[in-house]
């Protein structure tokens, strides 16, 4: 379906990478011999853990040709995510760069070079949408992400979108995220795949990732330099991270023309920034439910602080204050067959409109989402902390942050500093790296007539974080060398 209209340029750049490249002619015979390959076996659902490459592409695509149901399992998840995916996808098979971490499953030959097939046995046979061609779990709220189950015309569908939107054919697209985020697989790698365009890959070493985290900015910086790519897709820690490199004298290259930048809340005025310093970024809104893309700003038609206009695969009202989308939305949630065939989606987020433009004023629950675009439950970790006993009231904070953070009021005064670093590294080895907490701070006890309170004894969220602003800015503020 991405591929359909590849003899129109069987010569072109599909996909470069640092060592090689393919051409449509050559992507499309590649795709096929997997497709082949994966029609041979009797496994239905796959997992894909591997980073960037231009064989998780092509597998990728070979899933769809070969109608089997592709889990992308994300590089950051931790390992009882991991296990909790499998299980709930029912997994038959596993291709990954990494398969020391499947070492209970039976290695099988593949048709790769640089993935293994493992064959997982697993007796859970999971309800599924018909119609599903991909699930993609959530960056997991709770300890326990749900599986979004999405057919493979609808992605088709938002990238064809995209590519209208944005009228830039054979677009050079070079992918920072990683492959398994729904939003770089459907604009980066669909959009420009359908519009004969060439996808650029690099691993997560050229781009100076360790794990999650980019530790290495410099490599980042080159990677790009040396594409010369015409657009990019950014999280606003990302975007953060360019505009600071910017204001420190790099060049970006002359070759971008169009950067999205979505996932999460964009701080105000970064975009004036970034444009100041020579960024042509644009702000977008989606999530997984709705296909990833839903609103994007546009050269020639953006509105400030706005997430942009429809992109028109989706209707979006406002009701109530909140957007609901219908159209190309999702098919249900893995595993829960009440959610499935919704007619339209609660996206949860307080939405304006004026103009055509939709403005993202907050969520209607307590999610946090952190500046890198991952949703994280404040009470899951919360309940994790209060486990302990140490602690008499917690309280984490992190959104549009690049981490979280945590206000402590211990139970007893013997606790001591000591003990809470113990204890919060012991937390934090349950909890994927983007739920971590990185910082910290001690407050005295809270008294109940200050206002912070629920009848039953708990803090008001948005209450504490305004009152204790102060000390949550003294968390997050840089540290002087």
């Amino acid at each position: 379906m991405i591929l359909q209209n590849w003899q129109q340029w069987p010569a072109r750049q599909a996909l470069s990478w640092r060592s090689g490249s393919l051409t449509y002619a050559e992507l499309n015979d590649r795709v096929s011999q997997v497709a082949d390959w994966l029609a041979s076996h009797f496994a239905e659902r796959i997992a894909l853990l591997a980073d960037n490459s231009a064989e998780w592409i092509t597998c990728d695509l070979a899933c769809q040709r070969a109608n089997k149901l592709l889990v992308p399992v994300p590089p950051y998840f931790s390992a009882t995510q991991r296990q909790h995916l499998l299980a709930e996808a029912g997994i038959e098979l596993i291709i990954t760069d990494q398969p020391r971490l499947f070492s209970g499953g039976q290695p099988t030959s593949s048709p790769f070079n640089q993935l293994y097939a493992t064959l997982w046995d697993n007796p859970m046979l999971p309800e599924v949408p018909v119609g599903t061609g991909k699930v993609t779990f959530t960056s997991g709220s709770t300890g326990n992400p749900k599986g979004v189950c999405l057919s493979n015309v609808s992605q088709a569908r938002v990238a064809a979108s995209l590519d209208a939107a944005l009228k830039m054919p054979h677009v050079r697209h070079q992918c920072l995220l990683p492959l398994a985020t729904l939003l770089e697989n459907i604009a980066g790698v669909y959009a420009p795949l359908i519009c004969g365009g060439t996808v650029v890959i690099c691993g997560s070493d050229e781009l100076g990732f360790s794990g999650a985290r980019l530790t290495d900015p410099a490599a980042m910086l080159s990677a790009i330099s040396k594409a010369q790519p015409q657009s990019l897709i950014l999280v606003p820690e990302l975007l953060l991270m360019l505009v600071t490199a910017c204001s420190n004298g790099w060049q970006p290259p002359r070759s971008l023309t169009f950067i999205a930048v979505g996932g999460a809340h964009v701080p105000a005025g970064l975009i004036t920034t970034a444009r100041e310093v020579g960024l042509p970024v644009y702000q977008g809104y989606g999530l997984s439910e709705c296909v990833s893309v839903n609103t994007l700003n546009l050269p020639g038609a953006e509105s400030a602080d706005s997430v942009g206009r429809s992109l028109g695969h989706n209707t979006l009202t406002v009701e109530n204050g909140e957007l609901v989308a219908s159209g190309t939305i999702f098919l249900g949630y893995l595993n829960q067959p009440e959610s499935f065939y919704p007619s339209k989606v609660k996206t949860g987020d307080l939405v304006s409109k004026k103009d055509g433009y939709y403005y993202v004023a907050g969520r209607k629950k307590n999610l946090i989402i952190t500046s890198l675009g991952r949703n994280i439950s404040p009470e899951w970790i919360e309940s994790q902390l209060m486990a302990g006993g140490l602690f008499s009231q917690v309280l984490v904070v992190g959104e549009a942050r690049p981490h979280c953070a945590a206000l402590l009021v211990p139970r007893h005064k013997s606790v001591t500093a000591q003990m809470i670093e113990q204890y919060l590294a012991a937390v934090n080895k349950q909890l994927p790296d983007y739920a971590r907490l990185q910082a910290w701070q001690t407050l005295p006890e809270i008294a109940a007539d200050t206002g912070l309170f629920t009848a039953n004894g708990k803090l008001k969220r948005d209450r504490a974080v305004s009152h204790f602003q102060s000390v949550i800015e003294t968390m997050y503020a840089p540290e002087i060398v």
